[in-house]
Formats: C-alpha cells, sequence, structure tokens
C-alpha cells in the first residue's frame, strides 16, 4: 500500500522465515544501568551473553529485513560500502554472500562484536569505532552507508548523519517497538520521514512487518543531500 502522500510504501513481509528462533535476541538482554543510551559494556555482555549472535545470517530473526536490503543492493550495488553499528557481522556475511559490494568496512564500538564479526567474515575489514566520535566518515572514500540496529539506540544520530558525505547512497532501519537500549521508536513511516527527510534527496520510508505481532520496521532508501 502507497501513502496518500507518494513518499512511503508499505512492505508485507512474506519473506521464509525461522520464527522459532525470532524471540531469542529479543527476550535474552543484559540488565542495563538504566534505560536508555548504552555504552560499550552493555553491548560487550549482549553479544556474548547470547550464541544467537554467532549463528549463520540465515538463522537470525532479522533475516527477512536483511533481505530486503541486500535486493536494494543488488539493484545499485556499492563500491565501497561502510556499516556503522555493524554488530558481530551478520548482515555483512549476507551482504558479501550476495556480491553487493567490491569493499567494505564494519564498525562498531563493541570489542566482542568486533571480534564475533572478524572470526565470520575474514576476507571483510572491520574496525572497532565509536561512530559518534570516528573520523572514518571524513577521511573513507565510501559511496554506500548502511546502518540497522543503530539510529535507534543513540541520541545523537542526526549528528551522525550530518558527517556522512554528500552523495552518499544510505540505507537504514530503524523500529517501531521500544527496547531497554533503545532512546527513541516511530509509530509510522511519516513520522520516520519528518524526522530524517531534510538530510537526504530522493528519499523514501518502506514499513515491513516484523516477526514478532504488532512489530515493524521502517527501511530508510535515499542519497545524502
Amino acid at each position: 500500500m502507497r501513502y496518500a502522500n507518494g513518499l512511503t510504501e508499505k512492505l508485507s513481509n512474506d519473506t521464509v522465515i525461522v520464527k522459532n528462533l525470532a524471540l531469542n535476541l529479543f527476550r535474552r538482554k543484559p540488565t542495563p544501568i538504566q534505560q536508555g543510551q548504552q555504552g560499550s559494556d552493555y553491548y560487550d555482555s549482549a553479544f556474548s551473553g547470547n550464541p544467537d549472535w554467532r549463528e549463520p545470517f540465515t538463522k537470525s530473526p532479522y533475516y527477512f529485513l536483511w533481505t530486503v536490503i541486500v535486493d536494494r543492493l543488488r539493484n545499485a550495488p556499492a563500491t565501497y560500502l561502510l556499516e556503522i553499528g555493524c554488530g558481530p557481522g551478520q548482515l555483512a556475511s549476507a551482504m558479501n554472500a550476495a556480491g553487493v559490494f567490491d569493499r567494505y568496512l564494519g564498525i562498531d564500538f563493541s570489542d566482542v562484536a568486533i571480534d564475533f564479526a572478524r572470526d565470520a567474515n575474514p576476507t571483510l575489514s572491520f574496525a572497532l569505532d565509536n561512530a559518534l566520535t570516528t573520523e572514518l566518515l571524513e577521511t573513507e572514500t565510501y559511496d554506500t552507508i548502511v546502518t540497522t540496529e543503530f539510529l535507534e539506540h543513540v541520541e545523537e544520530e542526526l549528528e551522525v548523519i550530518g558527517k556522512i558525505r554528500p552523495g552518499t547512497r544510505v540505507l537504514g532501519t530503524v523500529p517501531n517497538f521500544p527496547y531497554v537500549s533503545h532512546v527513541r521508536h516511530f509509530d509510522t513511516a511519516e513520522q520516520v520521514y519528518e524526522r530524517y527527510s531534510d538530510d537526504f534527496r530522493d528519499f523514501r520510508v518502506t514499513e515491513i512487518d516484523g516477526v514478532q505481532p504488532d512489530t515493524k520496521f521502517f527501511l530508510m532508501d535515499g542519497i545524502k543531500a
């Protein structure tokens, strides 16, 4: 269904999913010091305490979402793709298997996540770095950025987006549900459009049904202005 403003679209999830794994990542969460933005220790604990983060990407409860991202990239492959908040490298594995980039760099501020990512993807490059303070957004010659499970976790996400080089294609996701480490979520694609569209041209937001009841993800796709 396309919304009346013509700027967003709804995509039903008809991808085949292994749903018996879907609840694990959401149920197994370390206890944060307080709800909201968390430090690297929280994510180190989250990744090390849940073996699902080391599963093949096809077994991830996010696989349905990643297939959409991969399909978008197949239509316009990246020369140099930089992933912000790469986590344990499962999405990197999916994109690498699909051959949608020539060069890749993933960054994350979790030591555990980067170790997992390097183990899972020995041919790809990963850097232990904080997206809020990194210089890589200014120094690297990327043409595409992918960021999932990041924007909803940090207060300063607009500042990070502001550092992205103009002309870069950006694919990112945000959810419609709260979580202990989320600082925001969105009820509608229009809300996502309102928050982020000023930073992009040719910007669209696609609503994708999640694997749990009443959960949705919003996939943003645009060119950095």
